[in-house]
């Protein structure tokens, strides 16, 4: 179980680090292009994230008690796969459109999934440092 809980929560972690920031980043440019670019690397961990935060889930949290902590963590549990609906349905959608054609109004669309999507993992961020320290 101890390698299972090791490759569970370095995959978490990093896949994480590079979903969240790349997200953030495109946030604060606003650079669409590069948001359309970066969407299937972007999903890629953010499956990652999700399927590994399961297992980090059962490993430890998957009891009948559901405390404070686990709801907490269920919260940005949440909020991070709304963050991959919104990416999902707002950048992929402008990457689709996008290679028809080259319009602002689509790349602003991009723009405006990732700034959505940076909110809702902030909020994922910020619970699970919260649900650390209880």
């Amino acid at each position: 179980m101890q390698y299972i809980f090791m490759i569970a929560l370095a995959l978490h972690v990093m896949s994480g680090v590079f979903w969240a920031g790349s997200t953030f980043v495109l946030a604060r440019t606003g650079d669409g292009r590069l948001a359309t670019k970066l969407f299937a690397p972007q999903m890629g961990a953010a499956t990652v994230a999700v399927l590994s935060g399961a297992v980090l889930w059962y490993l430890f949290h998957g009891s009948s008690y559901f405390g404070t902590q686990e709801q907490i963590l269920a919260v940005g549990a949440a909020a991070a796969i709304v963050a991959a609906g919104v990416q999902g349905a707002l950048v992929g959608r402008a990457r689709r459109i996008g290679a028809e054609g080259n319009a602002a109004g689509i790349l602003d669309q991009a723009v405006r999934g990732e700034r959505l999507a940076a909110a809702l993992l902030a909020v994922t961020v910020i619970t699970m440092a919260i649900a650390r320290v209880l």
